[in-house]
Order: structure tokens, then sequence, then C-alpha cells
């Protein structure tokens, strides 16, 4: 152990991740809240806001769940290693989806 502290270096790479990780996020929940109506039963009426949720929800779950499969996958396979390098980010970009989540259900 060192005695030093470091700061975050930011490369490329994790820039590059970010903006993928973010990019995804908003791709899921756009889709989501386009998607759903056009996919319930006719006469199904979900409100926007519940829509929303659920987007939400759904999202941070799903983040979570691939989250803890990174350190797994790292094991069995070398490829998965930038990921697992990287996975703060995307618990950091988790912990942020499930807030707002939250924020929404509080609002309701």
């Amino acid at each position: 152990m060192s005695a030093q502290c470091k700061p975050v270096i930011w490369n490329r790479n994790k820039l590059i991740y970010n903006a993928v990780l973010v990019a995804a996020v908003a791709i899921y929940i756009l889709t989501f809240v386009r998607l759903v109506p056009m996919l319930l039963p006719p006469g199904t009426d979900v409100d926007y806001n519940v829509r929303r949720m659920n987007a939400f929800g759904t999202c941070a779950f799903l983040m979570l769940t691939f989250i803890l499969c990174i350190g797994p996958m790292a094991r069995l396979d070398k490829r998965w290693l930038p990921l697992l390098y990287n996975r703060r980010h995307f618990g950091v970009l988790t912990c942020i989806v499930a807030i707002i989540h939250a924020s929404y259900v509080m609002g309701w």
C-alpha cells in the first residue's frame, strides 16, 4: 500500500467508456418510453409517469445485473478486463439512474 493520494487520471478510453454508457442509458430509456405503448394490448392505457418510472427502474436493474456479471466474466475471458477496470464508472451511473427512478416514484 502506498501513502500517496493520486488523482484520477481521465484518459481517452475513460471518456469514450462514459460516453458509450450514457448514450446506452439514454437510448434504453427513450426506446422503453416510446415502445411500451405500442407493445401493450389495445385499450391498455399506461400513464407517461408510470412508463418513465418503469424505464428507469428496469434500466437500473439491468445495469446492476451486468455490473455483478463483469467480475466473473473477466475471470473467464481477458476481453472483459477493460470493463472490470472501469466498473466504478458503471456503478456511479447505475446509482444515478436508481436515484432518478426513486425520485419519480416518490413524486408520483
